[in-house]
């Protein structure tokens, strides 16, 4: 029993983790719909290449660069870094300020390509 139970753990943990190609497709949905998209890389790293409509908000002045955009906590907020990690950061950041609706969208290597073909 307590082997069916590890199983469908796992099994349910694995499904819910998705494929990153997933979270990307359904982060340039968002950003079509109207989400803000934020790159939480350093300058640095935005300056060499980012996706076409970021803005630049290093992920640790997350909380003040939303103030300064004044978006409501209900907007859309997809987010990005190099690895996923940053943006992860970020995007608990905004949760716990009360930002119900952003987005770990994920590795900029992995979303590059999603949003060429896209836009």
């Amino acid at each position: 029993m307590i082997r069916v139970i590890v199983l469908l753990f796992f099994g349910a943990l694995l499904s819910a983790c998705g494929n990153s190609s997933d979270t990307g497709t359904l982060a340039l949905s968002a950003v079509k719909d109207g989400a803000v998209l934020i790159d939480v890389r350093t300058a640095e790293e935005f300056a060499s290449g980012h996706l076409s409509g970021a803005i630049n908000i290093p992920h640790g002045e997350i909380i003040e660069g939303i103030a300064e955009l004044d978006v409501s906590q209900s907007t859309d907020i997809v987010l990005y870094c190099r690895s996923g990690n940053r943006s992860g950061i970020a995007t608990t950041s905004l949760s716990e300020a009360g930002f119900s609706k952003a987005m770990n969208a994920g590795a900029y290597s992995t979303l590059k390509p999603l949003w060429d073909a896209g836009n």
